[in-house]
């Protein structure tokens, strides 16, 4: 409970400042409920305080703190404003998220750029006459649920990357099939690691036809 302890008290104060006063127990709660959590009690049992140093993404429950903000008193929005100031100062290696939508959009923009620019897939690519590659069907399944608090975050991506044909060259292939592995480590109910892209196979569609059984690459 250190951080959580620490982090209260400056919230506290930030609310203060904005003529906001809540009870420190009552924040204690907020923060909680911010962070994935129905109670304080909830918090005490999971391993979220000692993970707050090494997580590097925290996405906030805006439902479940506007609810408790609701029952407790005070603002859900300045309450996360505050929460996320305070945060940012505590952990500054912390990237912090007011939403669990906004947070997976952030991944789903580095699974497009990771695949894209992946040297397997450029090598795919390279056999075109085509520019501009692009990751297509990206389609991240935490959107509204990060699934089982004990669990790592992972997909199976089974999609295309395509280039912009230059009209003027020939014409050999303009989409890879691709296959990748999204992993996200998970340190607590909305505390996370780095999401990580691993391509397993990248095999271009040679005149547009698509081969079942596309071959890894070392």
């Amino acid at each position: 409970m250190e951080h959580l302890s620490a982090i209260s008290f400056a919230v506290r104060k930030g609310l203060l400042a904005q003529g906001e006063s809540i009870s420190l127990g009552h924040v204690q709660q907020l923060v909680a409920a911010a962070l994935g959590h129905n109670n304080l009690a909830s918090y005490q049992a999971s391993d979220d305080d000692a993970a707050l140093p090494v997580a590097k993404a925290v996405a906030f429950d805006h439902l479940l703190l506007a609810t408790r903000a609701a029952e407790l008193g005070g603002n859900d929005h300045t309450v996360a404003r505050v929460l996320e100031l305070v945060l940012q100062a505590c952990f500054p290696e912390l990237d912090v998220y007011k939403s669990a939508a906004s947070l997976v959009e952030e991944w789903h923009l580095h699974c497009e750029n990771a695949i894209a620019n992946d040297d397997r897939v450029n090598g795919q690519t390279s056999m075109t006459n085509g520019t501009f590659p692009q990751a297509q069907d990206v389609d991240l399944p935490w959107w509204e649920d990060f699934g089982d608090y004990d669990s790592d975050l992972t997909h199976q991506h089974e999609g295309v990357v395509t280039v912009d044909q230059d009209p003027d060259r020939v014409y050999w292939g303009d989409e890879v099939d691709v296959s990748a592995q999204i992993t996200v480590e998970r340190f607590g109910r909305r505390l996370f690691g780095d999401c990580e892209v691993h391509v397993e196979s990248a095999k271009l569609r040679w005149l547009g036809h698509s081969d079942e059984s596309p071959e890894p690459v070392e």
